[in-house]
């Protein structure tokens, strides 16, 4: 069963479900986010991907576009632009969001918070480090469209006291200072399954 949509503590909406033997988490993802964007017709929303390095359309940050069944508009005809999406994926679960309407950037990671996780994080973040420390800085790589490439440092994260967070983006600069991005974000811990590991989802916004 799909989960209801979530609305997000920035007006951002989640949906997520675990994944079924032998489906394909692509085609679940797509599925999912045309439920999310156009319920109900599902066929109006095209699903896209490039990649920011190489170009491929095989991977790489996804993009939707909303089919108009009104006749063919010349000035767009590849159908009008929906809101930023994200797709994030963990072992045997698929979630996505569309962001809030005049975000310019945004970004989704997804991770299970088992033992297995929480070891790959510490030995990249530190022991101290958490499952959301990874996913934050993840979903903020994503919004900014610029991989990880090592560069841990160069985000970094101040929780808010209502469960939220800021993200400044850029080698530590201060916020405020011209050029540094500064990103909102907030997590989700989701239980696919009965005794199974839950996910946290984070989601970056700009």
């Amino acid at each position: 069963m799909t989960p209801a949509p979530v609305l997000a503590s920035f007006g951002a909406r989640i949906a997520w479900r675990a994944l079924g033997g032998g489906e394909d988490r692509r085609t679940v993802a797509h599925a999912l986010l045309a439920a999310l964007l156009a319920p109900g017709a599902p066929g109006a929303v095209r699903i896209t991907r490039q990649c920011p390095s190489c170009g491929s359309s095989a991977h790489g940050a996804p993009a939707a576009q909303l089919r108009d069944p009104r006749p063919a508009d010349p000035a767009h005809p590849g159908g009008r632009a929906a809101p930023l999406v994200g797709i994030g994926y963990a072992p045997g679960l698929v979630a996505v969001a569309a962001a809030p309407a005049g975000a310019r950037a945004f970004g989704i990671d997804l991770e299970l918070d088992d033992a297995r996780t929480r070891a790959r994080v510490a030995e990249a973040l530190g022991r101290s480090a958490g499952v959301c420390d990874w996913t934050r800085i993840e979903a903020v790589a994503k919004a900014r469209r610029t991989g990880l490439r090592g560069d841990y440092a160069g985000v970094d994260v101040t929780p808010l006291p209502d469960g939220r967070w800021i993200a400044h983006a850029g080698r530590r600069r201060a916020a405020g200072q011209p050029g540094a991005a500064v990103l909102r974000g907030a997590d989700l811990r989701i239980a696919p399954a009965p005794g199974g590991p839950a996910a946290i989802l984070s989601l970056a916004c700009e």
